[in-house]
């Protein structure tokens, strides 16, 4: 069988390229991608090539931020396209980063745009069950397009490895990008509180984004000493301080689309080993078990998370423990072959029948 792949996003990023590498070794592959710099150079560039690429096709994959995609390559094939969707780009710039309301123009043609590349789509991936629920209650979507697959990240640079610890003292880990999905703020003020009780624990933070300048700007006002800032890094190079902090940290603010997503950065925390710790919302509940393989606080209080990281510094077994269960869980309900799996009997098995019958 013959796909073609393609997507908005770099198809260098690590969900892009599990998909790509994935598709060579199960079928005969082609692609048609950009390594422009932004979407709008992107964009363009394949959607002029698309309509000639994808004769001859028997199928099609459209991966990471390609919802337009899926809507234009409908026009040229009654083919199966599976479409991994990943996330809302409606719910995210509306609800999330509130950059325009759902009311205005802007909203009202990202929903369209959402709703028609799910209509349009043949098989649909996402990484959970809540998620699910909540795109088919939102856009009238049947349930069973859908298929559950984990989230597949970068496993050839993060892994569990023996390293210098970062700190001699607890140390917290967050790493991200400032969206406020991840309730920054929160584990500043959590940061004053544990300050403030003269705790020797350490946070450091990597990356950058939205809410960066917010944090720094808190940190300054309360004077704190035990945070560090670090930006953006390499994948290799970030592994080591997933592996040298004790604990890492997860998102902290409320509403659907944080009730409904599972991070990528939980699950690399499950692949170094260490334990997360995060909200607890219905998507992580149904993969993980608090004080099992993952660790929960129950609201986004700075107050409660500052209580549960001295908790867990009082309790080295406990971590430990967690820590060996998270790597566990990771090999059995996350890996990248879990994701394989899934895909070759929920989607590509059905699909090689539906082709083959239709060609007798």
């Amino acid at each position: 069988m013959k796909v073609l792949f393609t997507c908005a996003d770099k198809p260098t990023i690590s969900r892009n390229t599990f998909h790509r590498h994935n598709l060579k070794e199960t079928f005969e592959y082609s692609e048609t991608v950009s390594e422009g710099k932004s979407y709008a150079s992107r964009i363009p560039s394949i959607l002029l090539r698309l309509p000639f690429q994808m004769m001859g096709k028997d199928f099609f994959f459209v991966s990471y931020m390609g919802h337009f995609l899926v809507i234009f390559m409908r026009l040229f094939t009654r083919k199966p396209i599976i479409f991994d969707f990943y996330l809302s780009i409606f719910d995210m710039m509306c609800n999330d980063r509130k950059v325009y309301t759902p009311e205005s123009f802007l909203g009202k043609l990202t929903y369209w745009i959402e709703k028609k590349s799910l209509e349009k789509a043949d098989y649909i991936i996402v990484d959970t069950h809540k998620l699910i629920e909540t795109l088919s209650d939102m856009y009238q979507i049947d349930k069973e397009k859908f298929v559950r697959v984990p989230l597949t990240i970068n496993e050839e640079n993060v892994k569990k490895e023996q390293v210098k610890k970062y700190k001699e003292v607890f140390t917290v880990l967050y790493v991200g990008s400032y969206i406020p999905l991840h309730g920054t703020p929160v584990i500043i003020e959590a940061a004053k509180i544990l300050q403030e009780k003269n705790e020797e624990i350490a946070i450091l933070m990597i990356g950058q984004g939205p809410d960066h300048a917010k944090c720094q700007a808190l940190v300054k006002e309360y004077n704190l000493t035990h945070i560090e800032f670090k930006g953006f890094m390499s994948l290799k190079e970030l592994n080591y301080y997933y592996n040298a902090c004790d604990i890492n940290l997860g998102l902290f603010n409320n509403g659907a689309r944080a009730n409904a997503v599972v991070l990528n950065k939980t699950n690399d925390s499950f692949r170094v080993g260490k334990p997360h710790l995060t909200l607890e919302t219905d998507a992580m509940k149904e993969a993980f078990n608090d004080n099992e393989d993952i660790f929960y606080v129950k609201d986004i209080k700075a107050h409660t998370l500052a209580a549960k990281i001295i908790e867990l510094k009082n309790n080295p077994e406990l971590v430990k423990s967690v820590g060996l269960n998270a790597l566990a869980s990771y090999e059995t309900k996350l890996s990248n072959q879990c994701a394989k799996e899934i895909l070759q009997t929920s989607i590509f098995n059905p699909l090689k029948q539906k082709v083959a019958t239709s060609v007798q």
